[in-house]
């Protein structure tokens, strides 16, 4: 039905422009003279569902059907609008009746499929997007949402085979563009993601959604300032968008801002209130800050709206092994009964294994916790391999044996190391669990420092490196140029400078940078060298109980040990040929001797001591490390010698470590 009105073509034009006000104004004028006005009611739930404002949407078609019960494109209409509102059931059933009164339509059809295939019905949505490819095998649509149901099983290569059969039918369609980045993305590979997310923006600049994936791919790509440019242009796009400013919330959690990240999250649970991932988002960058009433009323909010989110556990234990929460009768006999559930994918079983192990550690119970630990390593293995991604101790031998190689002494007293000239940056590096994080407060706590937390940009530049020269890291360093490393280094010295402007010294604590002590040094002749060190039976258990997700050498003492024995190794020849001074730190000494070992510590990084340095646990800064509750607290002892709780459990790990390194343990 056409609407004659010229009123309606000045309308339609504002639509179409994302003059949403003046065309959803202009809607509501005509109605008042015309409440029945088919045509206008459609528009309006359009625009109203362009603003994210799904409830008038549904109640606006709802009144065009009552003005025509028999047209189904109104059903299928009023199915989108529920749809878009993540109504799965509900749209299922308008799509249903669309079907009814319009048979064999494939639109109708196809909306049913993907409705169908996002509430989990599946193997019904997979036989009508067949149908539909059968009868109409010219139609891309189709082709691309079979492309969709196949990448959520997993079977990403079928899934982009769809694709391009859907982009070869319709090389304009930005959906199908859009989809294939998501599959790229799912599968890690970053720059083909952003560039399909692009060709979708560039096909159609009012997507929000490829937007907002587009800002996800360059937030992984490091892509900061470009990142926050297509969210932001999400959010231009869709007002009421909380995906968007989950995305923005990310970037700036990354970035170290954590007072915007948290503004974004809130504002994201302002429009979204029942999604319990943003109140998780809130609660995780509430922890960060040390606000931490804040932070549990947020996760509980999370766990109220999703009771299985497994994630939220793991936030609380942290707050609960510091005496900050305390979990209920019940919600551990949930965690229990969750932990024996079949059929759970393997990274809820390792969560929900970790979470309960530090709980009945916290209990004294070590032996139960001991196997919920091991559980929780054995799935993270088996989660590893079936990825072809285990951790290989030969490989990883070898790998430190190149380092060595190629940063040898001569290379170290090289012209090369004339480098960066800012003595700013402080790199406190170790074992992960060595104390690098506490080292870090300590530092920053400092009125002339700053923490950066664990920034991966120097491992990023070892990145770029190795492309410019179109060789692996670290034979790379060996084709390198002053003129190179000093770009490298001062792209470094102005992100630290940017995220800490007034700070004469900065702490970046990545622990793994001790693999790339060498490259600093000829990046910056001037930085401070702080090594974290600790009983290598604490670390390795500390390692053993901690989910570190991917972190492929942690699933196991023998791998724990493997990897621990090359970093002993690694470091004693860094002692031997690196120009910088290292100043090594014990955790025991910084427990037990704590106010001169502290002193110590600020010398070494050039710096007159400040009493502050003391009340490092008082300080309102971020931190986003597994010990970011530990560090709240004041130094306490009872980390030391906790590998004696375990004794029996580790006597292979210490048998291993003494054997290779000569080292007793008491």
């Amino acid at each position: 039905m056409m609407n004659q009105n010229p009123d309606f073509t000045v309308i339609q034009s504002d639509f179409e422009a994302q003059r949403w006000k003046r065309a959803e104004a202009g809607c509501l004028s005509v109605l008042r003279q015309s409440p029945k006005d088919l045509p206008t009611l459609q528009l309006l739930a359009k625009i109203q569902s362009a603003q994210g404002d799904y409830r008038g949407a549904i109640a606006t078609i709802e009144k065009a059907i009552s003005v025509s019960p028999n047209n189904a494109d109104l059903y299928r209409q009023c199915g989108d609008m529920h749809f878009n509102s993540r109504q799965f059931k509900s749209a299922i059933g308008w799509y249903r009746k669309a079907d009814s009164k319009l048979p064999n339509n494939p639109q109708i059809k196809n909306n049913l499929a993907v409705a169908l295939r996002d509430s989990g019905s599946i193997e019904e949505a997979i036989a009508i997007f067949e149908s539909i490819i059968s009868a109409n095998p010219d139609h891309s649509l189709p082709h691309r949402n079979l492309g969709d149901v196949l990448r959520m099983q997993g079977e990403f290569d079928r899934a982009i085979d769809k694709y391009k059969a859907a982009a070869k039918l319709d090389p304009k369609d930005a959906a199908t563009q859009n989809s294939i980045g998501i599959t790229f993305s799912m599968v890690g590979k970053v720059d083909e993601a952003i560039l399909h997310f692009q060709l979708a923006v560039d096909i159609n600049q009012t997507f929000p959604e490829a937007e907002n994936n587009l800002a996800n791919a360059l937030l992984t790509a490091r892509r900061y300032e470009d990142a926050i440019r297509h969210a932001t242009t999400a959010i231009r796009l869709r007002p009421h968008f909380p995906n968007a400013h989950l995305t923005l919330g990310n970037i700036y959690k990354l970035q170290g801002n954590n007072k915007q990240a948290i503004s974004e999250y809130k504002k994201a649970a302002e429009l979204d209130p029942g999604n319990a991932i943003l109140h998780q988002s809130i609660g995780s960058a509430m922890t960060d800050a040390g606000h931490f009433p804040e932070a549990i009323t947020h996760l509980e909010k999370a766990l109220q709206l999703k009771p299985n989110f497994f994630v939220v556990y793991q936030n609380l234990v942290a707050l609960a092994v510091q005496e900050k929460y305390d979990f209920s009768d019940y919600q551990i006999k949930r965690i229990i009964d969750l932990s024996s559930e079949r059929g759970l994918p393997s990274a809820d079983v390792s969560r929900l294994n970790f979470t309960l192990g530090s709980l009945l550690e916290k209990k004294g119970d070590y032996d139960a916790a001991m196997s919920c630990f091991q559980k929780a390593n054995m799935s993270q293995e088996k989660t590893a391999t079936s990825r072809g991604l285990p951790f290989d101790g030969h490989a990883h031998a070898d790998f430190i044996d190149n380092i060595i190689h190629s940063f040898n002494a001569a290379l170290m007293g090289s012209d090369l190391s004339s480098g960066h000239p800012t003595q700013r940056p402080i790199f406190v590096v170790g074992m992960p669990r060595s104390g690098t994080t506490l080292v870090e407060q300590i530092i920053a706590s400092h009125p002339l420092a700053a923490g950066v937390g664990e920034l991966p940009d120097v491992a990023y530049l070892a990145d770029e490196l190795s492309k410019m020269h179109q060789a692996e890291y670290p034979s790379c360093i060996e084709q390198a140029e002053a003129e190179q490393l000093f770009k490298l280094a001062n792209q470094y010295d102005i992100r630290i400078s940017e995220l800490c402007p007034d700070a004469e010294r900065i702490a970046d604590k990545m622990p793994d940078n001790f693999l790339r002590l060498g490259l600093i040094a000829l990046l910056f002749p001037n930085a401070h060298i702080i090594h974290c060190k600790r009983n290598p039976l604490d670390i390795c258990l500390s390692c053993y109980k901690s989910d570190f997700g991917g972190v492929r050498w942690a699933g196991s003492l023998k791998n724990i040990s493997q990897y621990f024995i090359q970093y002993h190794r690694l470091m004693e020849h860094w002692h031997q040929v690196l120009p910088l001074q290292i100043h090594d730190i014990f955790y025991e000494d910084l427990v037990t001797q704590h106010e001169v070992t502290a002193e110590k510590l600020i010398a070494a990084c050039g710096l007159n001591w400040h009493d502050l340095c003391l009340d490092f646990y008082k300080g309102d800064g971020t931190v986003r490390t597994l010990s970011r509750v530990q560090v709240r607290q004041p130094i306490y002892d009872s980390s030391i010698g906790s590998w004696k709780h375990y004794e029996e459990h580790l006597r292979p790990l210490r048998e291993n470590l003494h054997k290779e390194l000569g080292t007793e343990f008491s």
